[in-house]
């Protein structure tokens, strides 16, 4: 056998595998972006960041920053909610293959409406579960 016949296979099974790369490239794109507030334009820390009728999402970093990857290409809306601010909404997100699109979020402080007073009583156990030993309470 040759050295030629020998290397002819190795060749061809080499462009194969490289040629197999480009066809199974990249086939998601990335969601990435700051939340700050509104009035201070600093970054909120512990944002929720969600593609609405998915299961995908993020939180905000310490900086408020955010990214969301493996992100099939498509339109989507993105919702953020943090306790205290009011939820923003925004929509017609397009999200394309190999590539980062930027949404910046800006949210307004909203004031929480508890219902009114809430009144609570806490009490002890009169006898303690995890407890295996004789215990005698003692007051004044």
């Amino acid at each position: 056998m040759s050295k030629r016949s020998v290397t002819r296979p190795l060749w061809i099974l080499l462009l194969l595998f490289s040629w197999s790369g480009l066809v199974l490239g990249a086939t998601t794109g990335k969601i990435a972006g700051t939340v700050k507030d509104a009035e201070s334009g600093e970054g909120l820390p512990g944002a929720n960041v969600v593609l609405e009728g998915t299961t995908m999402g993020a939180a905000s970093n310490i900086d408020g920053d955010y990214f969301i990857i493996n992100i099939p290409p498509g339109e989507y809306a993105v919702r953020v909610t943090m306790m205290g601010y009011a939820p923003v909404v925004v929509e017609n997100v397009v999200v394309r293959i190999d590539r980062t699109t930027t949404v910046d979020l800006e949210l307004k402080a909203q004031v929480l409406d508890v219902g009114g007073e809430v009144t609570v009583t806490a009490e002890r156990e009169v006898v303690r579960m995890d407890v295996s030993f004789t215990q005698t309470n003692l007051s004044a």
